[in-house]
């Protein structure tokens, strides 16, 4: 969950079977699932039910994203699984799904009327060349959220519904002592395409050109205006010029306005971790509203040998008990729309009307493109120059788009 974490570990665990029985094929099987932290099954009494269920032995390895996507390319490039089962988060489409090293799932989905994919929320964004590549668990929108009691502190009733109005805001409760920095983005990637979407940018057309470097582009006001943030309205904390996310600053009870995601409310009103807690409420993103997803999928990898073992364990893993146990145990909101609504009929979704309204907006960024996960971090970069005045926010907006050119001819020779 980019939330970039920073859970930052690696963990390999191995959960083998107290009371073994025949796998579908007549003999116990083990198989191994790669994952993000975030990913492990949490609930480990649900986890060994499956287990003595079917006879199949999981084998989970856990690692930071970075790493697990290493060890996935370096395995699959020499054809070989990196692990049985692979979890899918928000960088897979460009580095696990594009080079071709996920097994397409549509043959496994059409024998298995059980999972109802129906129920299986933006299956559209997994399904890539015509061919279903993940299932998605869970789903998650990059949202902005924000303290209405020190919102209110400063003489504002109700958030910014314009990334101007916002500005004025922040400034505001700058000179009004509410916080020296109430404004908790990043000097990253997301924060441009963030503001960029919700002004109305598409960012690229359908050819994959950048269109954000247009003169006059929304995507280049968005750019001039993050840079102001950092540079002249200093209304972000120069902490942030280096970290990787906005999360922990918000949380340690710096910040008026935050980048955050869909799901961020259980963290960020959890008095037991955050400072925020309780006064933190979702707002429909400012002006045109767009927004992306970040949503992660699970998949088989091409070169597994067990891949119906595999899929079996997928099919357990996008259960409604499975999903829900991952909610309760890291927020993240599970993909299947009919457990969505249990769950906010049970008072456990907090901010679920204003999420439902987000999803409404969404245009979704080329994350398909091989080259998008090296330029995305050219983007930080250009960014981050920019914040300590060694670039103008034009200059920033014209090398990304030089570098995006560069590697998409680069990459398609």
């Amino acid at each position: 969950m980019k939330v970039r974490h920073s859970i930052v570990f690696a963990l390999v665990l191995s959960i083998a079977l107290m009371l073994p029985t025949l796998g579908r094929g007549g003999a116990a099987q083990t198989i191994t699932f790669i994952t993000a932290p975030w990913g492990v099954p949490p609930d480990q009494a649900l986890f060994k039910g499956f287990q003595d269920r079917t006879g199949i032995t999981v084998q989970v390895i856990s690692a930071p994203s970075a790493e697990m996507y290493t060890k996935v390319q370096v395995a699959s490039s020499s054809r070989r699984a990196p692990a049985d089962v692979i979890f899918l988060t928000e960088e897979a489409p460009s580095f696990v799904v594009a080079p071709g090293y996920m097994e397409p799932l549509d043959a496994f989905v059409a024998k298995s009327p059980d999972l109802n994919v129906g129920d299986i929320e933006r299956m559209d964004f997994w399904t890539i060349g015509g061919k279903v590549q993940g299932i998605t668990t869970y789903v998650q929108l990059v949202m902005m959220d924000y303290n209405a009691k020190r919102l209110q502190a400063g003489g504002f009733n109700k958030p910014a519904a314009t990334w101007d109005e916002l500005r004025r805001q922040s400034l505001a409760l700058k000179q009004k002592g509410v916080d020296p920095y109430p404004l908790a983005l990043g000097a990253i990637d997301w924060s441009w395409f963030l503001m960029s979407l919700s002004a109305g940018d598409p960012m690229f057309d359908g050819s994959l050109n950048p269109v954000f470097s247009n003169s006059g582009s929304p995507a280049r006001t968005a750019m001039t205006r993050l840079i102001g943030f950092f540079a002249s309205d200093k209304v972000i904390t120069p902490d942030l010029l280096t970290k990787v996310t906005p999360h922990d600053v918000f949380m340690g009870g710096t910040g008026v306005y935050h980048q955050a995601w869909q799901g961020s409310l259980a963290v960020m009103n959890n008095a037991k971790i955050s400072k925020q807690a309780p006064d933190v409420q979702y707002l429909l993103m400012p002006d045109q509203h767009y927004t992306w997803s970040l949503d992660a999928a699970i998949g088989l990898s091409r070169f597994s040998g067990k891949k119906d073992a595999g899929w079996e364990f997928i099919k357990w893993y996008v259960s409604p008990e499975n999903l829900r146990a991952i909610y309760k145990a890291v927020g993240l909101v599970p993909s299947r729309s009919s457990l969505q609504r249990a769950l906010n009929s049970e008072g456990a979704i907090q901010g679920f009307d204003v999420m439902a309204e987000q999803a409404k907006y969404v245009h979704q960024l080329p994350r398909t493109a091989k080259w998008w996960g090296p330029w995305t971090q050219s983007v930080t970069e250009a960014i981050r120059k920019a914040a300590q005045g060694q670039l103008t926010s034009d200059a920033a907006v014209d090398a990304v788009a030089k570098r995006w050119n560069e590697l998409k001819a680069q990459y398609k020779q």
